[in-house]
């Protein structure tokens, strides 16, 4: 008789997975989808500009992020005294962040992820001594990297609280209440 209860768990399981994967893609996080889409859930990238002291703000600059899927570019306004920069209006995605000064661009050393309706601050150091770590591409060649200074994220929403992640401890914790049952059932490897 202990093979019932198993036998019902790897249903249940078999039930969660298959929903799991036949409504799963419909909780796609906008943005993911590589078909074209209107832009959704506008949010920012915000953060102040140093020269390679890393305390000394940067005026005269623009920031550029550039979505690495679409190449689409979201630009600030050149940046004042303070070296503080607002790119706004930038839809979900992942973007390269060049920085522009005097006719030389900066590369920033990592990628910033945006979601829906998230504020992002980054600031960010030109160090012309150090090599960009890549290419932007349809840029010119970068003068150097753009070191990351500070960062600070404004969360739209933990991943656990969205539609994927949702279905994914769904499908975790059916699958832990599979594995509880089986081996309740099973007994001791040891008894006769």
């Amino acid at each position: 008789m202990p093979t019932r209860p198993l036998a019902t768990a790897r249903r249940v399981m078999a039930v969660v997975v298959t929903l799991s994967l036949g409504v799963g893609p419909g909780f796609a996080v906008p943005g993911a989808a590589q078909s074209p889409s209107p832009e959704i859930g506008h949010g920012s990238i915000r953060g102040t500009l140093y020269q390679a002291d890393e305390q000394t703000a940067l005026a005269g600059a623009k920031v550029t992020a550039i979505n690495v899927r679409t190449g689409r570019q979201y630009s600030s306004e050149v940046t004042m005294e303070d070296g503080d920069f607002l790119v706004d209006g930038v839809p979900a995605g992942t973007y390269d962040v060049v920085i522009e000064v005097g006719g030389n661009l900066f590369v920033a050393d990592h990628l910033v992820d945006l979601g829906p309706n998230e504020s992002v601050s980054h600031s960010y150091s030109v160090q012309p001594e150090k090599p960009a770590g890549r290419m932007v591409p349809k840029m010119p060649a970068p003068k150097g990297s753009a070191a990351l200074v500070g960062e600070t994220n404004v969360p739209a929403g933990a991943f656990w609280k969205t539609p994927g992640g949702i279905v994914l401890l769904s499908v975790l914790g059916a699958g832990a209440v599979a594995l509880i049952i089986g081996h309740k059932d099973r007994g001791s490897p040891s008894a006769p």
